[in-house]
């Protein structure tokens, strides 16, 4: 496939503090300021919020506050006033909505969680613990949503699994199919990445059969791109692409990055089963994707996958015009591996036009951007076709510094064989001469694979 489909996406279910919209604009300011690490902006809102905030009149709040206080000094290392809060807070708990309290309790341990603190998890269990007591069976799932979120976050695998299927079958108890929905899909973010795609599957078609308002289409697009990159590296084409039609068909008018890394696999797979007319079809939608969103890797990368499937159909202008414009982009990007592809497919236009020493020129170009062993490799090759072609043309000034280009890469790469045979610098037998046009032209072959693998090969 031609770049990463990998999307790390996770689904947040509905905020739990929604279900208590009567909480003050300072308890969301500090839980915020939690979440970003900011602790002394997080102490001075809960101040303000604990100034207006009484006991008796608003005991949930300033509850809240006070534990959120008290947390804040506790990350500052003021363990005194940490406890004094603490304390406080359980006092005048003592006789608050059991829902209300998990909801709360839930906020702190996302903010915890967001910053990475073990304590986390603590915070989870008694927002957990909480839901339970208040007999709330939606609340129950949703933190429990939360939670396994938060935990397949962190890495722990096996705690996300347990608590999103809590969550899953706390929401169908519910019938609550967003819960449930949101659960799953979540859910199949774990599995995949564990490698179990078939349980993937099943939880994303779940999660598709209850998403009645569509809100997860575009998260589902992406689990399913995530499957046909596995089920491709895995040699199962079919069900790659299947998934990836799957995934178009679910991506709406503004979920342009998801439905470009659709189109891209979808292309990619066509350019693997040599179905170049469906991949060029592919790649205008790509390209025109790109562009209305303004997104110039995207339309550098799709230029020069159109510029090149023009080469075996023979349409040369095309080609060089897509592939120009497409090296163009690439440098002003500094994405020189892209840069240094598209100049040596220019390099072939040119031979093809026989404009040799333009050929040259663009291989040349191709060896100053080189980035990775792969491209020089590429490189030599596009110089060796280029030689060969001077050659037969009797350009002896182009063919030589092309050869003599092809040569230093392979010794840079350790070929020294190749290079001495390239120079003439190493001895030959009687019949020598008819042995080096033969590695010559077995040479040739493997650089025009390279150069162009949707050539097709002489006597087939």
């Amino acid at each position: 496939m031609p770049r990463s489909w990998k999307l790390q996406a996770v689904v947040s279910l509905p905020p739990i503090a929604a279900l208590h919209p009567d909480r003050p604009d300072e308890l969301a300011a500090g839980a915020a300021a939690l979440r970003d690490g900011r602790v002394a902006d997080a102490v001075a809102a809960y101040d303000r919020a604990l100034e207006r905030l009484s006991d008796a009149a608003q005991p949930e709040q300033r509850g809240a506050a006070l534990l959120a206080r008290g947390l804040a000094y506790q990350l500052l290392g003021d363990t005194s006033r940490a406890s004094a809060d603490v304390l406080s807070a359980l006092n005048v708990w003592a006789l608050v909505r059991a829902d209300w309290a998990s909801s709360a309790m839930s906020d702190l341990a996302a903010a915890l969680s967001g910053a990475g603190n073990a304590a986390a998890d603590a915070y989870w269990q008694a927002a957990l613990r909480l839901a339970e007591r208040s007999g709330d069976v939606v609340l129950q799932a949703a933190v429990a949503g939360e939670w396994g979120r938060h935990a397949a976050r962190a890495g722990d695998a096996v705690t996300a699994v347990a608590l999103l299927e809590k969550s899953a079958e706390l929401g169908r108890r519910a019938s609550d199919d967003a819960i449930v929905a949101k659960a799953l899909v979540n859910l199949a973010r774990v599995e995949l990445d564990a490698g179990r795609g078939g349980h993937a599957m099943r939880n994303i078609g779940e999660a598709l059969a209850r998403d009645q308002r569509g809100d997860l289409r575009a998260a589902t697009a992406g689990l399913l791109i995530d499957v046909a990159a596995g089920a491709f590296h895995s040699g199962d084409t079919a069900h790659a692409e299947l998934c990836l039609e799957q995934a178009l068909s679910l991506c709406g008018a503004t979920d342009r990055q998801i439905r470009e890394r659709t189109l891209a696999g979808l292309g990619g797979l066509a350019r693997a089963r040599g179905d170049l007319a469906a991949a060029a079809r592919y790649g205008e939608e790509l390209l025109d994707s790109a562009r209305r969103g303004g997104d110039l890797t995207v339309a550098a990368e799709a230029l020069h996958d159109l510029g090149r499937m023009a080469l075996p159909a023979g349409a040369l202008e095309d080609a060089a015009r897509r592939l120009t414009e497409s090296v163009v982009i690439a440098r002003s990007l500094g994405l020189d591996s892209l840069a240094a592809s598209g100049s040596r497919a220019l390099a072939e236009v040119a031979i093809r036009r026989g404009a040799l020493l333009r050929a040259l020129g663009y291989a040349e170009q191709a060896v100053i951007l080189c980035m990775s062993q792969d491209d020089l490799e590429a490189c030599a090759a596009t110089l060796l076709l280029v030689g060969a072609e001077a050659g037969r043309a009797g350009l002896d000034d182009v063919a030589r510094p092309a050869n003599e280009g092809a040569a230093e890469i392979y010794r840079l790469l350790d070929r020294d064989d190749l290079a001495q045979v390239l120079t003439g610098g190493s001895p030959l037998s009687s019949d020598g001469a008819e042995a080096r046009t033969d590695r010559l032209e077995a040479g040739l072959e493997a650089a025009r694979s390279v150069v162009n693998p949707t050539r097709p090969t002489p006597g087939r």
